[in-house]
């Protein structure tokens, strides 16, 4: 299908778009940093939920009715990353051939097992299938739930603190013992890593070990 001028210049505009909004959200980054230290030095509560009822408020205001459940949505989510809430996240243990499905960030030296925030409305099962469509573009078949993992630490000096959710999981109609797994997003990548060797592929949290390894007996 070919790209028409005007497709293409939409998409230009598009990308323009795209830009401010980036350049918006890191300046809301920083204002959020900056609330953050100051409500810990004047020992106010981290979470104000009259002033988050404002500023959806003023969302819903400015956006016509068919857009305002994405809107909502967007601004739901800046917030939830402004109140430091604990991160819910489905997690898939792959195994084939003594391997097991690991990814990570390009260039990092740490590994964790695929998968993504769960979503609202959403089961840890769903969630799983979907991220890993988007972020690998393959289909998965997830299966038992095999533990749970709680996790904190610490990025950019900022605590973290999660809850994985592990489930078996197989990638759908394979054809080979060890099928390719390419990425669909820039900066992360998939590798299929020997589970006699864990050790080194450095997979955080570290209790995810033992699920990674029993996914190769299922």
């Amino acid at each position: 299908m070919s790209v028409t001028k005007e497709t293409d210049e939409l998409r230009r505009r598009i990308d323009a778009a795209d830009d401010a909004i980036l350049a918006a959200l890191k300046g809301r980054f920083a204002l959020m940093e900056e609330m953050r230290e100051l409500k810990a030095r004047e020992g106010l509560p981290r979470v104000d939920k009259e002033r988050e009822k404002q500023i959806l408020s003023r969302v819903v205001a400015a956006v016509e009715p068919r857009w305002r459940d994405t809107a909502c949505g967007v601004w739901e989510r800046i917030l939830s990353g402004s109140r430091g809430e604990i991160e819910t996240i489905a997690r898939g243990a792959c195994a084939a051939d003594g391997k097991v499905l690991l990814c990570k960030a390009k260039g990092a030296k740490t590994t964790y097992l695929p998968g993504g925030h769960i979503e609202f409305g959403e089961t840890g099962a769903e969630a799983l299938a979907r991220e890993m469509m988007e972020e690998a573009g393959v289909e998965v078949d997830v299966g038992a739930m095999i533990g749970v993992v709680e996790n904190s630490f610490l990025q950019h000096g900022e605590r973290h603190c999660e809850i994985n959710l592990v489930y078996e999981m197989k990638i759908r109609g394979a054809s080979a013992a060890v099928p390719p797994v390419t990425s669909q997003e820039e900066w992360i990548e998939f590798e299929w890593h020997d589970i006699a060797d864990l050790a080194s592929a450095n997979l955080l949290p570290a209790e995810m070990e033992r699920f990674a390894a029993s996914a190769a007996t299922k």
